[in-house]
């Protein structure tokens, strides 16, 4: 992926209203909010365990695990809920949870669901089903802008990890200021 591509990226994701406005403070937040999921075990303290299991669920399936890690092994979920529980107004909160509850009410309704969760769906349904969101995220509530948020989301908090910015973007984001304890070896 190209330096240009993640900007794009994280472009998209500084449209959430309760991010910072600028793409330095969005990107020095997303950090932060990652280190201190390295630290320590942080709770979840916004999503309850049937929410957790289709964030998660959600955003494994927006970038899976491959030669690459997943959203799951960055910890984007629990990005997700600190984001929630820490940033997002009561409203914006409200909304996103009534969607996540709403993509679980679409999944019931699928043709052939027969299960009233996302989770319990076949992979095609998932798929079917998050495309069919993924043409409605425009919508003003509900699952289309759960959905919208959540992959939003997702991109922002897999594109902060210090894993991924380290291990495969291969670069720092910004200039982090003078370091002038590096040590120098010169060419031969």
């Amino acid at each position: 992926m190209q330096r240009r591509q993640v900007v794009q990226f994280l472009g998209a994701a500084l449209a959430l209203p309760f991010l910072p406005r600028s793409a330095e403070a969005a990107i020095e937040l997303g950090q932060a909010l990652h280190r201190r999921l390295g630290e320590s075990d942080v709770p979840f303290r916004t999503l309850n365990a049937e929410q957790q299991r289709l964030v998660t669920e959600i955003s494994e399936m927006i970038i899976p695990e491959t030669d690459t890690p997943g959203a799951t092994s960055v910890k984007v979920p629990q990005f997700i809920d600190l984001i929630l529980t820490e940033w997002a107004s009561d409203q914006e909160r409200a909304a996103f949870l009534a969607g996540l509850t709403d993509i679980d009410t679409r999944a019931a309704n699928l043709p052939a669901g027969g299960t009233p969760r996302f989770v319990n769906l076949s992979k095609e349904k998932k798929t079917e089903l998050l495309t069919a969101l993924d043409a409605a995220r425009r919508e003003k509530s509900g699952a289309g802008l759960a959905f919208n948020r959540l992959k939003r989301l997702t991109i922002y908090g897999y594109f902060t990890s210090k894993p991924v910015q380290v291990d495969i973007l291969k670069t720092q984001m910004f200039f982090d200021g003078y370091h002038g304890n590096v040590p120098f070896t010169p060419s031969v």
